[in-house]
């Protein structure tokens, strides 16, 4: 990666001859040699299209949009089903909580 984050680390390592990048077990130039393969491949990886991004190109040559409408339609349908039925509950429990509301003002008396 030729960017700013790979250019400063590489200052930063020259510098001053305090910090090495060499691993114990690993010489100065092998380590040199695997951060610049390291770059190379992140510059590869960053440059390709994303997962999304090839998926959709697939389902694109697969589906026509026409078909893609029809599913995002479904889709919605589904969710305001699934609206009326919270919906029919939020009313189920708000019934239920004025019917306990209006109870309150009255009185059981159980007679043997």
């Amino acid at each position: 990666m030729s960017g700013p984050i790979g250019a400063s680390s590489r200052s930063r390592r020259r510098g001053g001859g305090k910090s090495s990048t060499a691993s114990p077990g690993m010489p100065e130039a092998g380590a040199e040699l695997r951060l610049s393969e390291l770059e190379e491949r992140l510059a590869r990886l960053e440059g390709e299209p994303g997962l999304r991004e090839r998926g959709r190109r697939m389902m694109d040559r697969v589906m026509p949009p026409e078909a893609s409408q029809h599913f995002r339609n479904a889709g919605r349908e589904q969710l305001l089903g699934v609206r009326s039925i919270v919906d029919f509950w939020i009313r189920r429990i708000e019934d239920a909580e004025s019917r306990a509301r209006a109870d309150l003002g009255r009185e059981n008396i159980e007679i043997d």
